[in-house]
């Protein structure tokens, strides 16, 4: 199984660092947050995933759920 660096973001800072091994990149970082991850980085807390023998970067954002209010 692939083994991936994935570096949690804060704009362009780095604030924490891990590592996961999973089929894929999108299944590792689901590993580390254990939430839904959307896969487009699209706000400022987002994380970078790095397949460490291929070394191809991908980019996710976790998904946020909007919930009606009462």
């Amino acid at each position: 199984m692939p083994t991936y660096q994935i570096d949690e973001m804060d704009g362009d800072e780095l604030s924490a660092s891990h590592v996961a091994s999973a089929a894929n990149a999108l299944e590792a970082l689901r590993k580390i947050t254990g939430k839904a991850i959307s896969t487009q980085a699209l706000q400022s807390h987002w994380f970078r995933v790095i397949d460490e023998g291929e070394g191809s970067v991908f980019e996710y954002s976790v998904e946020h759920i909007l919930t009606a209010r009462r």
